[in-house]
């Protein structure tokens, strides 16, 4: 109730309207227009002080449970000498500072807008091409905002770094600095998690959470999270050096023996190839029938044995000019993805991964249903078509012979690469 001399400052009831107007105004631009709902009863003076304020008659609010409070009126009644002498804005930030809450979610809209729209600036001058736009789509609210758990700082990192994407080798630290100037850049936060979500989007794969589904991940756009676990296995891969890795390689090769190199043995010197073709394969059975027929008599051949690791990237940044890569994955769309990506990349000419061999080796007992992202196959439109409509996979193994042949070398050939 007001104090003897009618003054309700520093009362509960005055307390009561000011928090009510506090949170209409924060919520409303700041601006001192529409009313409050007063719940009357407590404090239990309220009644009467609405009453004041709004003029009224003070026997309908001491009856009342509620009533609407006009905040000009009650602007009006705080701005009079005798209660102060002060508006309701200027009440109000005296004691704390009001928060315009519509001006900083707004604001806050902006940046996002402005952070999405910069990400797609800097990811439609690559060459990733629809899964970029299917990640970014993912990131936002149904009405084409940024979702609140998207922070603006993450998507900047993850944006630049999916914009140097692929690369050869690189470690996260190297690749943070590459794209960010900051070495740090992908050691915290919600950057590596978006960028794993872009690249499981690009695999047509669920974003892995064990350590070693993760290293795979990036090992898939040439980013070497473990130099020693990454690697990639190659049957008569002759090389012009003469340090000890090109030595253990040409021994091998001339042995007719599978050799695994890891992502350690590559970045300690130069493997400049021998060969002016160079077949790829998905599988590390293929690899296994060529050893076990064809033994030195095999085409240099590469098996990235699942996805493209950081290791076969860096291996084939590193091929002589004018090296023709001929390159084969499963009959499956992550398998045409990964042709794909390796025509674009490195000008490679897809390797029995037509329609016509498709349909040679598809058979109902041995193949499964086709899983993921549906992708195009420029080198030859009528298969995606074909593998659309029959609806399944064919693993490489199905290929083996077809492939060994095309693998085998000529006599005069073998006992040149032997010598």
């Amino acid at each position: 109730m007001p104090s003897d001399d009618g003054s309700w400052r520093g009362t509960p009831e005055l307390d009561t309207l000011l928090s009510a107007a506090r949170k209409k105004l924060e919520s409303n631009w700041l601006t001192v227009g529409g009313n409050i709902t007063v719940h009357l009863g407590d404090p239990p003076e309220l009644w009467r002080l609405c009453s004041a304020i709004s003029r009224s008659n003070a026997g309908l609010h001491s009856r009342a449970k509620s009533t609407r409070l006009d905040l000009a009126r009650f602007d009006e009644w705080l701005a009079h000498p005798l209660n102060g002498g002060k508006g309701l804005i200027d009440t109000l930030d005296e004691a704390a500072p009001l928060q315009d809450r519509k001006r900083i979610a707004a604001d806050k809209a902006d940046v996002k807008a402005h952070a999405l729209a910069d990400a797609r600036d800097l990811l439609s001058a690559t060459t990733h091409g629809d899964w970029a736009n299917h990640w970014l789509s993912s990131l936002l609210n149904q009405d084409g905002t940024l979702g609140g758990r998207v922070a603006v700082e993450a998507l900047d990192v993850a944006a630049k770094v999916l914009a140097v994407l692929p690369v050869d080798g690189l470690s996260l630290t190297e690749l943070a600095e590459l794209a960010c100037g900051d070495t740090k850049a992908l050691s915290s936060g919600g950057a590596p998690r978006l960028v794993l979500d872009a690249l499981s989007l690009r695999e047509g794969v669920p974003r892995p959470v064990d350590p070693v589904g993760v290293r795979l991940l990036w090992e898939t756009a040439g980013v070497s999270v473990d130099a020693l676990s990454s690697r990639v296995v190659v049957l008569g891969y002759r090389v012009h050096e003469d340090h000890r890795i090109a030595q253990w390689l040409n021994d091998a090769a001339d042995d007719g023996i599978p050799f695994p190199l890891t992502l350690d043995m590559l970045v300690r010197g130069a493997l400049t190839n021998t060969a002016d073709r160079i077949h790829v394969c998905e599988n590390i059975a293929v690899v296994a029938a060529a050893a076990r027929t064809l033994g030195s008599r095999s085409s240099t051949i590469v098996c990235t044995d699942g996805q493209p690791s950081a290791a076969l990237h860096k291996l084939l940044a590193g091929i002589g000019p004018g090296t023709e890569l001929l390159w084969r994955n499963d009959f499956d769309w992550p398998g045409l993805q990964m042709t794909t990506r390796a025509v674009q990349r490195y000008g490679a000419r897809p390797w029995r991964m037509d329609t016509e061999s498709y349909l040679g080796a598809l058979d109902a007992r041995n193949s499964e249903p086709l899983k993921g992202y549906q992708g195009p196959s420029a080198w030859d439109p009528a298969l995606a078509v074909a593998m659309h409509e029959k609806g399944r996979a064919v693993m490489e193994e199905r290929l083996v012979p077809q492939l060994v042949s095309d693998l085998t070398l000529p006599d005069e050939s073998a006992q040149r690469h032997s010598q």
